[in-house]
Formats: C-alpha cells, structure tokens, sequence
C-alpha cells in the first residue's frame, strides 16, 4: 500500500488522471508480484489499482496479491471456466480512461499492448519512466536485506566455484558450474548471462563465454548476479591464477581506483565526481584511457537501474541508493582486468556490502 499510495502522490504532483504501468520490474515493485507477465496495472486519481492479467496466468496473479487492494481481472480471447474474462484489454483501457485529461504510461517498457494504447490516445499520454525510475532507485531496508541476500548467494557460489576449478575447464562449463552453485545456494535465477571469460577474452568488457579452455597461464574475469525474490546481485572478480607480472601490476591500479571511489562516495554527491576519482586513479598510473565504460549503476529489481554513474550525469546520490562500483582496464589484443562491489548510501556515508576478497 505505502508504494501504490506513492502513485497516487505522483498523480497529485503531475496533475495526472490516470496511471498504466506495464513494466514488469515497476509492477513488481508496486504490488510484489513475481514475473507479471503480459500484466497492466492500472490505477486511477482517488481510485484503487486494478491488474489485467493474461488469463493462462490469473489464477496465479490472483493468489499474490491482496485482492481487498487491488482488484484482478483475467484477458483472453477465450472464455473457457471464466464468466468475467476481459476479450479486448485495449478496449477496456480505452474504455477506463476515455474521460481523462491526462495519462501517464511507463513508455520505457513499451509492449505491443501499450503501442496500441498509445496510438490511440497520444494526446493524453505522459511518459512517466523517469518518475518510476527515480521511485525506485531509493530503496528501503527490506530491499536493500533482499540485494545484499543475492549478492550473498553469488560471493558463496563463487567461493565454490574457485574451490571446484580446473584448469582445462571451458569457459561455459565455468558458466554451468557457477550458476549451478547459485542454485543450489537458493537462486531464483541469474540477474543476466553470466560471463566467464579467460587470457585473450578478458579484454571484451561483455564477452561472451564459449568453449574456449582456460588454460595454465591465464587469468579469469568472473562476472555474476543472483536473483533472489525479484531482485538482483551484480559482482565482477578477477581471478588471478595464471597472471603474468604485469596483469598483477595493472589489477593492483584497478584495484585502488575502486577503494578510492568507495571511500570517495557520499550522500549528496553528484555521481559524476564518483565517476571521476577512478577516472583519476587510473589517470595517475596512465591507464585511465582503457577504461571503457561507466564506473557503475543503480541496482536493484534490475541489474542496471537509476543511477549511471557516469561522466557527465549530475544526479545526486541519496541515501537509500544502492549502486555497484566497476572500474576495469581493457588493452585491446592483450588482456582485460575488472573489480566490482556493491555500495549502499547512507545518511552518513557507505556501506560496501560484499564481503569476498577481491583477489583470488
């Protein structure tokens, strides 16, 4: 109730009729549904919130959540067992909203659905992603409990994954190991593919593991999520087995950058300044042109949400804001290095939530 009573304060603020939230992570959120698949929420100025819900899923939907809340009707073109089964979701949208001045939408999880909708009533339409967006980038204890016991999950699959290593392993078989721990370890799923990349793959910030064997002389990059009751872990370790000296030397640098940003990091501050400490550590050892990418980003219901930290992004960080911290090196045709930790903001500061070494 105190998130759905968040939309009716949006709707005030904006001056809003109605709200159509489509996006699974923005219903989960909103009503703790697990995977509300082809779901619409819809919820009107003083109203209450009503879900439309593909029929082959509504007794499902049904039995999650508090109907005196949120009423649930099932769509189908079928009417099989069911006396109040919605045949034209569209048309009854429409129908809900035809005297509404103004309608925020979610258009940053558009589906075919909303795309019909949206054609057809444009000129009301308000797109409300960055309001959702900013809504749950704050989080509360009991998310903040449920991304620390995914990350959990991850840190002690990995401490088994290192433990069942063998070299001459590829690297999908890793893939297939690891994720196979996060299960057993209480997973729900992974947060995203699961990168297992060794010697010559690491330089690819995104690489796609393959059947490649890591072999002796070569390092890892481990990169992995846990979901655990809707939401998401995110860690990147290097493992340094088979590294040569100067893989070593240039992990140390990589190493210090995100110490020196997690000990930078506050409330208040712009995450553009975050972004340019380990911009500035990596400048000092004159490797910082290497770093390819963000130096990390919200997360939460999805491994990458508001905010990104980033040159040039002048969003505060809040105290509540749960974010990951990512510098990596990339020398194109020799070898790549990345570390990645998971940052909680708080009133006084930080709280670094991962409890595993960065160094194997």
């Amino acid at each position: 109730m105190i998130r759905l009573n968040k939309l009716d304060e949006l709707m005030e603020l904006r001056k809003w009729d109605y709200i159509i939230i489509c996006g699974q992570p923005n219903i989960t959120y909103l009503t703790n549904l697990v995977k509300p698949t082809g779901c619409l929420l819809i919820k009107g100025k003083d109203a209450g919130a009503e879900i439309i819900t593909p029929l082959l899923e509504y007794e499902r939907i049904f039995k999650q959540v508090r109907t005196d809340v949120i009423k649930v009707h099932p769509y189908s073109s079928y009417k099989v067992g069911y006396e109040e089964v919605i045949t034209d979701p569209i048309g009854y949208v429409r129908g809900k909203i035809s005297k509404a001045d103004k309608v925020g939408i979610d258009l940053g999880y558009i589906n075919y659905s909303i795309y019909n909708l949206v054609t057809g009533i444009h000129e009301k339409v308000v797109n409300i992603s960055d309001d959702m967006q900013y809504m749950r980038c704050i989080k509360d204890e009991s998310e903040i409990h449920l991304i620390e016991t995914a990350l959990r999950i991850t840190e002690d699959a990995l401490t088994k994954f290192v433990n069942e290593f063998f070299y001459g392993i590829t690297e999908l078989q890793a893939v297939g190991l690891l994720e196979k721990f996060m299960r057993d370890l209480g997973a729900e799923g992974v947060a995203f593919d699961t990168i297992v990349a060794s010697g010559i793959n690491t330089v690819y910030p995104h690489a796609v593991p393959s059947n490649k064997a890591v072999l002796e002389n070569e390092h890892l990059i481990v990169d992995a999520g846990a979901t655990y009751r809707s939401y998401s872990s995110d860690m990147t370790r290097t493992m340094l087995m088979g590294a040569s000296s100067e893989v070593v030397k240039v992990f140390d640098v990589v190493e210090q950058a995100l110490l020196a940003a997690e000990d930078y990091v506050a409330p208040y501050m712009k995450v553009s300044e975050v972004d340019g400490k380990v911009r500035e550590v990596l400048r000092k050892y004159g490797v910082d042109k290497y770093f390819t990418h963000s130096s990390g980003h919200g997360l939460g219901l999805e491994v990458h949400e508001m905010p990104r930290i980033a040159q040039g992004v002048d969003m505060e960080l809040k105290p509540g804001m749960v974010i990951t911290l990512e510098p990596g090196v990339y020398i194109r045709g020799q070898y790549g290095i990345r570390i990645e930790d998971v940052v909680v903001i708080t009133n006084s500061g930080r709280k670094i939530l991962n409890k595993l070494s960065h160094r194997f």
